[in-house]
């Protein structure tokens, strides 16, 4: 792939149009650009669409093992920024399904109305070139291990932690163990 490539969007069947722009509307903030009986395109930025729901009336629920993308990421500036998308998410009633430190990155995943997972993440290493660094050692090979390729943690404590004022390195341990825990 060539370095001027991007992800523009993402499209995605549902069984229930309305609220899936319900959902992705007050996930992400995301307005509706254009819509008709079938679909929607949405977008949280400049973006003239990042999303597109449709419903063709045939969609099916899918098997949860089934082959195909597993999930879909947005990330965000760090772990403070995580915890206070954690914070607005949850004021809105959309609670995480899973919070895991993977080391590198820290991460808060959700189900959509039709139970795709979405993932909000924030790279734990302050640069791109130390987290590329990362992904090569002995530390990434030993936190990529099943289930949880990583350290769950309590979401509740990493927003306390935000409260109180604590560092982006403190936040970037949470679950760790060694600081990191409780």
């Amino acid at each position: 792939m060539g370095s001027d490539l991007h992800i523009a969007h993402f499209g995605l069947r549902t069984r229930n149009l309305p609220e899936a722009i319900d959902w992705y509307g007050r996930a992400f903030n995301a307005r509706v650009r254009f819509q008709n009986e079938m679909a929607a395109f949405m977008s949280f930025d400049e973006e003239h669409h990042r999303f597109v729901l449709w419903d063709d009336g045939e969609t099916e629920a899918k098997p949860e093992a089934a082959g195909g993308v597993d999930h879909i990421g947005f990330g965000c500036a760090g772990p403070a920024a995580l915890a206070d998308q954690y914070a607005r998410l949850k004021e809105i009633g959309i609670r995480p399904t899973l919070c895991v430190n993977h080391h590198i990155t820290s991460s808060l995943y959700y189900r959509d109305p039709d139970g795709n997972e979405v993932e909000i993440t924030c790279d734990n290493i302050p640069s791109k070139a130390g987290c590329a660094a990362f992904m090569g050692t002995p530390e990434m090979a030993e936190a990529m291990q099943p289930p949880f390729f990583g350290s769950e943690f309590d979401p509740e404590d990493l927003l306390a932690r935000r409260r109180r004022g604590a560092s982006e390195e403190e936040l970037a341990r949470i679950g760790l163990g060694q600081g990191g825990a409780g």
